[in-house]
């Protein structure tokens, strides 16, 4: 009696890549009893093949005979039963043994918000990092791996779309997809009066600014209006590197919730007296 038995390749890696596909089956012609062999094809039967043990270079041939395959079929069979063929006769063909790398995902995307509505934070990344598999040289230069391009216009709350890596050339990426997450939300404004700072003076030197204080206007998200406030924000002049009659105004923050900043005025006058 000939019976199919499914075989699953245990082992396999996306780094594993073969020139022509392996055999998902084997028959597998057997004697024994009648009653025996009726027993046998109610059975479902399935062979375990741990292909990394064969695979031994990065590069090479896989063989594997049907007689070394025999005491495994045996094993599943009961005593009695005989193995009399096995089909194909041997699984031969050519491997390589890709290397992998960890690296980022950038998202390619074109998402704008609703009126009054504004980005909170980046675009989060589901995973944010994938392994690509390829030959040492191929991947050697890859330092990041892309999206395919998303849209979304006029967001007001959040939206997540799934989205396909793009792989180079004879470049194998796993997981192929990654999910990307926008959030928005409605913001409001704060506005506060800072005193203006005159920095890098030389010693002995004071510089007088006219005015000393500045205007600044804040956006915020309204999920983070309480977490501004006039301590987050510095103004300051530098001291000109050449005569000139104004010196512009800057102003620096670290609150991540501030998202745009204006001001004014953009330059204030100033003297330079010594302090003696």
């Amino acid at each position: 009696m000939k019976v199919r038995i499914p075989v699953n390749y245990v082992g396999m890696t996306d780094q594993m890549v073969f020139s022509a596909a392996l055999p998902t089956s084997l028959t597998v012609t057997i004697r024994d009893n009648g009653k025996q062999l009726r027993q046998i094809a109610k059975q479902h039967l399935h062979l375990n093949i741990d292909i990394s043990h064969y695979l031994t270079e990065e590069k090479g041939i896989l063989t594997l005979q049907a007689e070394m395959l025999r005491p495994k079929l045996q094993d599943l069979l009961p005593g009695s039963t005989a193995v009399q063929h096995i089909t194909p006769e041997a699984i031969s063909t050519e491997y390589t043994v890709l290397q992998k790398k960890l690296v980022p995902v950038r998202v390619v995307s074109q998402v704008s918000v609703a009126p009054q509505h504004q980005l909170v934070g980046e675009v989060q990344v589901t995973p944010n990092q994938v392994y690509i598999y390829g030959t040492q040289a191929d991947i050697a230069n890859i330092d990041y791996i892309t999206t395919d391009s998303l849209y979304h216009n006029n967001l007001r709350d959040s939206i997540a779309m799934t989205a396909q890596l793009v792989a180079p050339k004879n470049i194998r990426v796993n997981p192929k997809h990654v999910v990307a997450k926008w959030q928005a939300e409605p913001f409001t404004e704060k506005n506060f009066t800072l005193p203006i700072t005159a920095v890098g003076t030389p010693e002995g030197q004071y510089m007088r600014l006219f005015p000393q204080k500045v205007d600044v206007i804040v956006r915020v998200g309204i999920s983070h209006f309480a977490e501004v406030g006039k301590s987050d924000l510095k103004a300051f002049c530098r001291y000109p590197t050449q005569a000139s009659r104004s010196i512009p105004v800057e102003i620096i923050t670290d609150n991540p919730y501030i998202t745009n900043i204006r001001f004014t005025p953009s330059e204030v006058e100033y003297i330079v007296e010594s302090r003696d």
